[in-house]
């Protein structure tokens, strides 16, 4: 797993562990093209930096959590994808939204690229991500909540006690899991929830 703070000036002093909100990337907050692995590819889902910003004003902190087995593949490099959450972070503070935490899993068991071509408890559905989020952030991820498209999202969810979002339109029929056509729709439903 890889992190990238993208302003640890966003993250205080904390006394007890807080809620935070862990974001899929592709298809949550940029439209999934597939392998996003250049900034030319990047391309935000209407409402999704808006979302963020009120995350970032009630003090929620917010995560991204994503697989990007592009790199195992050879699709791209973990240069390329720290260049892409560079651009999304600029493109963000233009909404006076940030990300306080990039996190991604380059491993995929079928990968070509033998470096990253393993299992890992980062890929999601695993909590790798998640841990890595809840000591870097001081999190209480019982009372976090994961917002992705795909079923490994939802299996993160489980795995470390969280609340569930799915996004799409075609809804996801499991206890515990609420459905939303986007992160700007599902962003009030989970402001009303959460306990900060």
């Amino acid at each position: 797993m890889h992190a990238a703070p993208a302003d640890l000036g966003h993250i205080g002093t904390v006394t007890a562990p807080r809620p935070g909100v862990l974001l899929d990337r592709d298809g949550t907050i940029i439209v999934d093209h597939g392998y996003v692995g250049s900034i030319d590819r990047v391309e935000f889902i209407e409402g999704s930096p808006e979302a963020i910003a009120k995350f970032n004003q009630a003090n929620i902190p917010v995560a991204v959590v994503t697989n990007q087995a592009g790199v195992a593949r050879g699709f791209y490099g973990l240069d390329d994808v720290a260049r892409v959450h560079r651009y999304i972070a600029e493109c963000l503070a233009e909404y006076e939204a940030h990300i306080d935490l990039f996190l991604y899993c380059p491993y995929h068991p079928d990968g070509v690229v033998e470096a990253f071509a393993r299992a890992s408890e980062d890929r999601k559905p695993g909590p790798g991500m998640a841990r890595a989020a809840e000591a870097m952030l001081d999190l209480n991820l019982a009372a976090s909540w994961v917002v992705g498209d795909r079923p490994e999202d939802i299996g993160l969810a489980e795995a470390i006690g969280a609340s569930a979002i799915y996004l799409g339109s075609d809804g996801y029929e499991r206890p515990g899991v609420w459905s939303f056509p986007s992160l700007a729709s599902a962003a009030p439903f989970i402001m009303e929830r959460i306990l900060v």
